[in-house]
């Protein structure tokens, strides 16, 4: 059963999450990264471009989300509820310092909600709050955000994975070396971007990722 965002039947939360945004490869545009995803077979995609003023994010925004439709996949938009709404986004996915989860269903109830957390009590908190998916990590070391946030490791992975009902998305330091641990553990989803962004090709990178998640899918 296809999740239910509103005016189009979305795909189910599972599999490779890449989030399109080039900050560790500036030379790549957020739209390309999104396309060769795609076409790599990620069945999620997420618009992270924090730097980018509202009205460009905005524009950015309604030319994935067509490219979402395209490939049957999962759109989801980064902080801004609205523009989530106006682009027909399968999801918006909400940060600490962003509208709380509560809040953020009351005002758009046909769009998932998801949070990210880094404790196996915020994800359980969070889930009570009424989040569609719950965003867990650093599972392993990584570069790629802004503030560093603590790190998790596989077994609180496979701890949150337990706990909750609501689809988990693993994401920190996740490659093709560790990837098959993260769905073990019990990840409905992984999330990517240095992994991804800085490939030389980012569709046949998306690919090997795709196949190396359904072996261990199958295992």
């Amino acid at each position: 059963m296809s999740d239910n965002c509103g005016r189009r039947q979305c795909p189910l939360l599972q599999g490779i999450y890449v989030l399109a945004d080039n900050t560790p490869a500036p030379g790549k545009s957020r739209s390309q990264i999104a396309r060769d995803s795609l076409a790599g077979g990620a069945k999620i995609i997420q618009l992270r471009a924090k730097e980018l003023a509202q009205s460009e994010f905005l524009k950015l925004a309604k030319e994935i989300a067509k490219m979402c439709i395209a490939y049957d996949a999962m759109f989801i938009v980064n902080d801004y509820l609205e523009i989530a709404l106006e682009v027909n986004a399968c999801g918006v996915h909400l940060g600490e310092d962003d509208l709380p989860v509560a809040e953020a269903k009351k005002q758009a109830p046909g769009l998932l909600i998801g949070r990210s957390t880094h404790s196996l009590e915020e994800a359980i908190e969070i889930e009570k709050q009424g989040a569609d998916y719950i965003a867990f990590g650093a599972i392993f070391p990584t570069a790629t955000k802004g503030r560093p946030t603590p790190l998790q490791g596989i077994e609180k992975l496979r701890e949150v994975c337990a706990a909750v009902k609501k689809p988990v998305v693993a994401i920190g330091g996740i490659n093709r070396a560790n990837l098959a641990q993260v769905k073990n553990a019990g990840a409905a989803a992984a999330a990517f971007i240095s992994e991804v962004v800085c490939a030389d090709s980012i569709e046949n990178r998306v690919r090997e990722l795709v196949k190396i998640w359904e072996k261990a899918e199958r295992d």
